[in-house]
Parts: structure tokens; C-alpha cells; sequence
């Protein structure tokens, strides 16, 4: 059992999470640790896209994107990702697919998520197990199959049973954040701002 006790006094959040990165606040500060590194007192021992592991005042904590530690456990906060575009108008942002992490292009106008043949056996997705079909792409109508995903997850969003099609070859280059993930959260964009967040 891990213990919320006293001891985190100091009001902790994590506020970003990555592999064997997370950014953390505490105490008035706000930093992104590597593991190993501190900041006022707070130690991050562990991270990826699930949560991170802390040490604070020789106790170990567990904490979730947004959970807060202080006098109290503090439920969990809806899950939320904010997204700037790039210079092409583009979103990218760091993700997993079934803990294998990558990088993806939000692509409204896909269906479903998107990711080539070459990336999916690194991720060691048996896609040939699927549905044999087709896809449009820019370069033409190319062979594709159809596959669910168990889960897909980028900050702290997650989404589960997600629908996808791995493309022979290496297009796209980048996997595509399709729509069979982008329904099961709420979108919001403004100004080249891109918000995200965990459907309740």
C-alpha cells in the first residue's frame, strides 16, 4: 500500500507525462524531470504515458496526469491535452499504441487511426491477422488491413478497442491520430490551439 499521508505537505501535480520523463509541480515550482531528477524535495522515479512514481520525504507515490497530493488523495481530474500547431498547421504529440510509443499526426479527415506496415511489426501489431482492404491516400488507392488496437494513448487520454488500418510500406510516415480514436474524446480548436479532453 502506498501511503498519502501528511508527509506531502507540499501541494504535488503532475501536469505532463512522457517515457521516463514527467512534468511535475511542487511547491510553487514546475519542471520537466528526467527520472533520478528532483525538484523541491519531490523525486520522479519512474513515467511513461500511464502515470509516474514519486519519493517525497522517504515516501513513494503513484500519481495519475492532474492528481494532486497533498494533506489528501485528491480524485483523479478529467484527463486533458493541449495542443499548439505547428508552423504547417499541424498537431502532433507524443502517444502509445499497446505501450509501444511513437509520435502522431492529428488527422481529422482520417477515419480511423492510420500507421504503415513498417512501424506496426516494431510494434510487433500482427495487422496480417486482419481485414484485407483498401485505402485512399494521396498517392492513390493502396493496400491496407484492418485492425483493432487495444488501446491507444496520448497525455493522459486513452482510448480503448480502437479501430485502425496499417498500410503497406512506409506511408504514412507518421501515424495518423484518426477519427476511431479522436470520437471517444471531446475536441476543441481555437487560434491554432488544438484542446482535448477525456470523454466522461
Amino acid at each position: 500500500m502506498l501511503a498519502y499521508e501528511a508527509a506531502a505537505s507540499v501541494p504535488l501535480e503532475v501536469v505532463g507525462l512522457f517515457r521516463d520523463r514527467a512534468v511535475v509541480r511542487a511547491a510553487g515550482g514546475e519542471k520537466l524531470l528526467k527520472v533520478g531528477e528532483s525538484l523541491n524535495g519531490v523525486t520522479l522515479l519512474s513515467a511513461d504515458a500511464a502515470g509516474a512514481t514519486v519519493r517525497y520525504q522517504g515516501e513513494t507515490y503513484e500519481v495519475a496526469l492532474s492528481n494532486r497530493v497533498s494533506g489528501t488523495f485528491q480524485p483523479v481530474q478529467q484527463a486533458q491535452l493541449v495542443l499548439t500547431a505547428d508552423r504547417l498547421g499541424q498537431y502532433q504529440v507524443r502517444g502509445a499504441v499497446n505501450n509501444q510509443y511513437t509520435n502522431f499526426l492529428v488527422d481529422t479527415g482520417a477515419s480511423v487511426v492510420a500507421l504503415n506496415s513498417t512501424l506496426a511489426n516494431s510494434m510487433q501489431v500482427d495487422y496480417l491477422a486482419g481485414k484485407k482492404g483498401a485505402v485512399q491516400t494521396a498517392q492513390g488507392t493502396v493496400e491496407a488491413w484492418f485492425v483493432t488496437l487495444g488501446e491507444v494513448a496520448v497525455g493522459g487520454l486513452r482510448a480503448y478497442n480502437v479501430q485502425a488500418a496499417v498500410i503497406e510500406g512506409d506511408f504514412p510516415r507518421m501515424p495518423l491520430l484518426g477519427m476511431s480514436f479522436l470520437r471517444q474524446v471531446s475536441i476543441e480548436e481555437s487560434g491554432g490551439v488544438l484542446t482535448l479532453t477525456q470523454a466522461k
